[in-house]
């Protein structure tokens, strides 16, 4: 992954002809760094466009992919262990799910313009392969027998029912 250029955000208050000069030469765009406060990232609005298109066509691809019956599982399963190493921690029917839920969210999120739910379902997935790829950590976390259901969940004290 390219590391993005960064400027204090001072700078760009400073200095925004300078600052913003420096876009000119990266593609990734800049990070403005802020003390005490989330970082802030500038591109041009043309570049932001392009990279938003290249993620509706990949994504509308995708979905088209998995949603025919006969292309090859096997294919798509390869290229989300090529994105995403960490799936090979996860059980195959996880992988499965995975796959389908990143390809509808992503569709989904097309439409909305948004990533922000692509990137919770990866987040959540991730996640969720840390836990298989470490066995005491499966094993505190994990059903202590498969299908056992635990019943239904007391409400939180203090909730409001």
């Amino acid at each position: 992954m390219t590391t993005l250029a960064q400027v204090n955000f001072s700078d760009l208050i400073q200095k925004p002809r300078a600052t913003v000069a420096r876009l000119s030469g990266t593609f990734a765009g800049l990070r403005l760094v802020r003390r005490g406060e989330p970082d802030l990232y500038i591109t041009t609005a043309d570049r932001a466009e392009q990279t938003a298109e290249v993620v509706r066509s990949n994504t509308l691809m995708f979905h088209s992919l998995l949603k025919d019956e006969g292309a090859p599982q096997g294919l798509l399963r390869r290229a989300l262990a090529d994105a995403h190493p960490w799936v090979r921690f996860l059980p195959s029917r996880d992988t499965d799910l995975f796959l389908d839920e990143l390809i509808e969210v992503s569709r989904a999120s097309v439409e909305l313009d948004t990533v922000a739910a692509i990137y919770q379902v990866i987040t959540e997935w991730k996640h969720t392969a840390e836990v298989w790829a470490d066995p005491e950590l499966a094993t505190a976390l994990g059903p202590k027998a498969a299908g056992e259901d635990f019943g239904p969940v007391p409400m939180p004290q203090g909730s409001v029912e």
